[in-house]
């Protein structure tokens, strides 16, 4: 169960925080990625109630049968993981529609080698905004710059979701994700789930696979704990 939560908590973005509890977590997506330039990047910042973390998403390959995200993690959870976790995912060249979107997905965490996902992890989804929750165009002004928009804002059982989007920020689409919780959005006897923001740093191209080697069998102790020291495992003399 733990794995399961730890790999929840790094794949999703902040509107996750805001999907009731079981419901299959999705990404919204808008960019098209038969289309979209390969080695596009965008760096977000990301705040959990007081939790701050960096991410980056990838669009690191794609031919006829496949497209390739990767998304690394760093601080938060990250830093008692090995200080960096990457995500690869090997996505249907069209995630929306498919049945299967995600055909393959491999972690690494830290320098450790990279490790196939469990099978018990829930199936990552991809969507467009739902038109029924458009709020209308915008131009926001994020720490990447200014940008028009598209806003979104939907309202979950947990809290409301605002999220603006926009065709021209590959590989994802996102700009800016803002999620207000509802006071009494935790569980019995647990604090409510934090406010959470993913706001857009920075872009780029030129991006690079950085998983590489073949993927172990995933390894719940390496996992949770990082990867091993060097030398770990090894017999005193």
């Amino acid at each position: 169960m733990k794995r399961i939560i730890a790999l929840a908590l790094i794949l999703l973005p902040a509107t996750a925080a805001a999907q009731p509890t079981g419901s299959p977590q999705s990404l919204p997506l808008v960019v098209d990625l038969k289309k979209a330039t390969v080695g596009s990047w965008a760096d977000y910042g990301m705040t959990f109630g007081d939790v701050q973390m960096k991410s980056r998403w990838a669009l690191v390959a794609r031919d006829a049968s496949s497209t390739t995200l990767e998304m690394s993690m760093q601080g938060g959870m990250a830093v008692q993981m090995g200080g960096k976790i990457t995500v690869k995912m090997v996505l249907d060249p069209d995630p929306i529609g498919a049945a299967k979107p995600v055909k393959e997905m491999v972690m690494q965490v830290g320098d450790g080698d990279p490790m196939q996902a469990p099978s018990d992890v829930p199936a990552q989804k991809f969507q467009k905004p739902d038109v029924k929750t458009l709020v209308g165009r915008e131009t926001i002004k994020v720490e990447a710059g200014s940008f028009k928009a598209t806003h979104y804002r939907d309202h979950t059982p947990v809290g409301t979701v605002d999220v603006w989007v926009s065709e021209e920020v590959p590989p994802l689409g996102l700009i800016k994700v803002v999620t207000t919780p509802e006071p009494k959005s935790g569980k019995a006897n647990q604090p409510p789930i934090p406010p959470a923001t993913m706001e857009l740093a920075r872009t780029g191209t030129g991006a690079k696979p950085t998983i590489t080697k073949p993927a172990k069998p995933f390894d719940a102790a390496q996992m949770m704990g990082g990867a091993p020291p060097a030398g770990a495992g090894k017999k005193r003399k």
